[in-house]
């Protein structure tokens, strides 16, 4: 339904730290031309023995250039900047930042693959991005996104940005979302800028759930809140069902998912499985398919379905793919954390702490943060830049109307944008605060795939939660000190 780099955003793998080979990693420079942030895009063929793509100049491309943060005799520096994804936005920044500082050569580096070979390219980038970083080398800026932002930074791999920040009086938090950059940090650091964003909640069926006469606050209510709300809605004879999800064993993988920091302490290697909190979790989720709440029979009507943000653009068509009287809903939160709304960040991009360009990366960083290069209400992700947001608002309340995915439910259909609802939105992007970790259910993901084999024993009454609690403890501490 969602193509291109929406997709994409499902895929993304992490990979531990320490397997490490000195394989190439299949990087091209991308200094200039048009890229595209879907591997589908990518057409040429892989050209090494292995597949993951060859190496076009890992470092910086033609003799007589610097490497990697060194600069010349006549003062010019180089910022390699190293992506998996070609991203036009990045080129853009590229030739823009350039234009306005001739002593700085932005190097974009990406990976040329095909999608048959897009799984192993991605463990050859990570196997070599952490062989590289390990030996205090590697590009000068790194986009993080399939990497393992917590692993590199207790192993001292990536700069701290928060002093960073604090020393440049030009950076003005205030013009960011500090519920999402608070929220990311790694104990009092920050080791990687997410420069946009997706939401993560529920679409509701407005109608559906109007005609129950039930009250209730989505922005503070938690998974018994959400319990309790279910059961009136469907003893009120309209749904007999609150919510359809795949099964037990992958709500269980994705509330974990939701909610990573309760469980896993990825910078200590430390894991929390073993505990009465995630074995109320694992009653909590079979107690509301046993009850009927919710079901995996997708062809269930419900009053609510579990749904992606990716921007301000995509959460009109979204919710309008859904039904034409849905709206967006916060998602419960963990009994033992604050209230609020989920999101996940995207492009996050990190300085490498061995870089000799700090600062020069830095103000490189802090330019892709700014109004310098627009961003549509199309582009993927919620810029973290409020005024970006506020802009993107504006300019889909201008043009007055949009046209939906043409290869989704709704073929194309060009429809008016409907002014309350997107009057709605701020409240759901200034209100999310709880980050939704990578891996856990989606392709790789180590621990979900432990949370989602060990838990269905239980989910079939064959063995105690605390039983398998214990299990994962064990394999996801295994995982974690592999």
């Amino acid at each position: 339904m969602k193509k291109g780099i929406y997709a994409l955003a499902g895929l993304l793998l992490l990979f531990n730290l320490t397997a490490c080979s000195g394989t190439n990693n299949g990087l091209k420079s991308a200094g200039t031309g048009e890229g595209n942030a879907s591997a589908s895009n990518q057409s040429q063929p892989l050209t090494d023995d292995q597949p993951g793509g060859t190496v076009q100049d890992p470092g910086n491309a033609g003799a007589g250039e610097p490497e990697n943060g060194i600069g010349t005799d006549n003062g010019k520096k180089t910022i390699v900047f190293s992506t998996f994804f070609p991203d036009d936005r990045f080129k853009e920044a590229k030739k823009k930042y350039e234009a306005l500082h001739p002593n700085i050569t932005i190097k974009l580096q990406d990976v040329e693959v095909d999608d048959s070979h897009l799984e192993a390219a991605m463990e050859k980038y990570v196997t070599t991005m952490n062989t590289e970083l390990l030996a205090g080398k590697g590009a000068d800026l790194i986009q993080m996104d399939i990497l393992p932002i917590d692993n590199y930074a207790s192993h001292h791999l990536l700069a701290d940005l928060v002093p960073i920040m604090e020393a440049d009086k030009s950076f003005k938090k205030a013009d960011f979302f500090s519920n999402v950059l608070d929220n990311v940090r790694i104990g009092e650091g920050l080791y990687s800028m997410p420069l946009a964003f997706f939401l993560k909640g529920f679409a509701g069926d407005d109608n559906a759930i109007a005609q129950t006469g039930v009250t209730f606050d989505d922005k503070t209510w938690s998974w018994n809140d959400f319990i309790q709300t279910s059961k009136q809605m469907t003893s009120k004879g309209g749904y007999s069902t609150a919510l359809v999800y795949g099964g037990p064993e992958y709500m269980l993988a994705n509330m974990v998912n939701d909610n990573y920091s309760l469980f896993v302490d990825t910078a200590d290697k430390e894991a929390s499985f073993d505990s009465s909190t995630f074995t109320g979790l694992m009653k909590q989720v079979k107690g509301m398919f046993d009850d009927g709440l919710i079901n995996s029979d997708g062809r269930n009507a419900s009053y609510f379905q579990d749904i992606q943000i990716n921007s301000p653009w995509d959460y009109l068509v979204s919710l309008r793919e859904v039904g034409e009287n849905s709206s967006l809903y916060a998602k419960p939160h963990a009994q033992d954390t604050k209230a609020g709304g989920y999101f996940q960040t995207y492009r996050n991009v990190a300085i490498n702490a061995g870089s000799a360009v700090k600062m020069e990366a830095w103000d490189f960083m802090k330019f892709m943060m700014s109004a310098a290069v627009p961003t549509p209400p199309t582009s993927a992700g919620f810029p973290i830049n409020k005024k970006m947001f506020a802009k993107q608002i504006e300019q889909l309340k201008k043009e007055g109307t949009v046209q939906a995915y043409k290869e989704g439910p709704l073929h194309g259909l060009t429809f008016k944008v409907d002014q309350t609802k997107l009057a709605k939105l701020e409240a759901y992007v200034n209100g999310a605060v709880h980050p939704v970790e990578r891996d856990s259910t989606k392709v790789g993901g180590e621990v979900g795939k432990v949370i989602i084999e060990s838990a269905t024993a239980y989910f079939k009454g064959q063995k105690s939660a605390e039983n398998v609690a214990k299990l994962i403890q064990n394999k996801v501490t295994t995982y974690l000190n592999e």
